[in-house]
């Protein structure tokens, strides 16, 4: 076991791994400023979600177990990818019940945490010093807003007003909600690639909402959908911006 309770192990996303990487660097800089040793196991990879819908069970499996095994001594586990933590909670389930990682599963997502979860139901932290004198909208990323189960609360559904709560709490921000905000982005893994002309028309529809509502940052918690709407801002040169909520709490984007 780690010789510090405060060491809480990472889990970067794929696409923020590869596309976003000062965002999970925000993350670990956030959490260390809190007093936690962050701790990125060697060897850690994908949690297998793309695999799984695209119905590779097999290889879901194999990387969900990787998963399991590489965070076992960690007391909390904390993510910047709301969806990845949401497949995790939900499909984990029906990969590992009633296997010989029954137990190890069950622990595993007992500790696991979106990074807003985990601040708000864990360190009960509250931004010091934190400003972003912009107006903001949440975009719910569409999963987490169904199926995420906090432990604080696991009477319902959805991981809905901690980052809100977060994103209240930074010195200048003005949270604004903009109209028809359970309504997908159009992003949804491989939907985007297999029905693009739906996908980009639902990425118009959002971004449109966004701006009706005088946004000038979409905020989510799943980086995934900030990279599809950022792809059609850029294409059409609008003047909104994507950023992920660690980019604002650890203090990354200040202007």
């Amino acid at each position: 076991m780690f010789a510090n309770k405060n060491t809480v192990g990472i889990f970067i996303p794929c696409c923020i791994d590869q596309f976003a990487a000062e965002t999970g660097m925000a993350m670990v800089k956030l959490l260390e400023d809190l007093g936690y040793e962050c701790y990125y196991p060697e060897g850690v990879t994908c949690c297998g979600k793309d695999l799984y819908h695209q119905g590779d069970r097999d290889g879901a499996k194999m990387l969900g177990e990787k998963m399991i095994e590489l965070y076992d001594e960690c007391s909390s586990v904390v993510s910047c990818g709301s969806g990845c933590v949401t497949y995790m909670k939900v499909h984990f389930g029906r990969l590992f019940h009633n296997t010989t990682l029954h137990n190890n599963y069950r622990q595993f997502l007992d500790k696991t945490y979106d990074l807003s979860d985990f601040l708000v139901n864990v360190v009960h932290y509250q931004p010091q010093g934190v400003a972003f004198p912009h107006r903001v909208t949440f975009m719910d990323h569409c999963t987490t807003l169904r199926d995420y189960v906090c432990t604080a609360h696991p009477d319902r559904k959805g991981l809905v007003d901690e980052p809100r709560q977060l994103l209240q709490a930074v010195e200048g921000l003005q949270l604004v909600e903009m109209e028809q905000q359970e309504v997908c982005c159009g992003y949804g893994s491989q939907f985007a690639n297999f029905f693009t002309p739906v996908s980009d028309s639902l990425a118009k529809r959002k971004v449109a909402n966004a701006m009706a509502a005088g946004a000038e940052y979409i905020v989510s918690t799943e980086m995934s959908c900030l990279i599809h709407l950022k792809s059609y801002i850029d294409k059409a040169g609008l003047p909104i911006r994507c950023c992920h909520l660690a980019d604002i709490l650890g203090g990354r984007l200040t202007a």
